[in-house]
């Protein structure tokens, strides 16, 4: 009789393991965008970790149309919110943070990057990856990482991280930059 209760007990345990690990299962969004910079005209997010996060000093950047990276099709927008460039420490990156708003179908998710090192990149010798859309400029490999800030509808109460990875070409003419591959993946949950 003691067997078959052990046996009874572990499996209730089991189970109760098994729902808890499906409830707080992370989700995963990757999303990505190939095109020119288009200016941010979205007006700030009206929520504290934004006021917090630009106190010191920041400028609206780029909103851009994100596509599911799996299917293609679109599934939102964001809008960036970034800090003035900086040279990383030992002078071989450069650098800033982001605010970004993930405007999805089911609702928006906040997130930003740390300061003053959030994202940054390097120049690449145009012998190895040239310009292709940008007449004068030069293309910058890089990315960064942050944390989900807030949110809204479905991803009101997310908690977690995303990361970026983007090759971009800087304009230093007329044209506007460019992304190639600009690559976000979010978990939260």
């Amino acid at each position: 009789m003691k067997v078959i209760r052990y046996v009874h007990v572990a499996t209730v345990f089991a189970l109760a393991m098994l729902f808890s690990g499906i409830a707080a299962a992370t989700n995963n969004i990757v999303l990505i965008y190939n095109g020119p910079a288009i200016p941010n005209t979205q007006s700030p997010p009206n929520v504290a970790a934004f006021t917090d996060w630009c106190a010191s000093s920041c400028a609206p950047t780029v909103q851009l149309p994100m596509y599911d990276a799996s299917t293609g099709q679109q599934n939102g927008s964001i809008a960036v919110w970034g800090t003035p460039f900086t040279i990383s420490a030992d002078g071989t990156s450069l650098c800033f943070s982001e605010f970004i708003v993930f405007n999805l179908a089911e609702g928006s998710i906040y997130t930003h990057s740390p300061k003053p090192y959030g994202t940054c990149g390097g120049f690449i010798s145009p012998a190895l990856l040239p310009a292709t859309h940008v007449a004068v400029g030069e293309v910058v490999g890089g990315g960064g990482d942050g944390v989900i800030v807030g949110g809204t509808g479905k991803f009101k109460n997310w908690t977690g991280t995303y990361t970026d990875r983007v090759f971009v070409e800087l304009s230093f003419g007329a044209d506007p930059n460019y992304y190639d591959q600009l690559f976000f993946s979010i978990s939260g949950k």
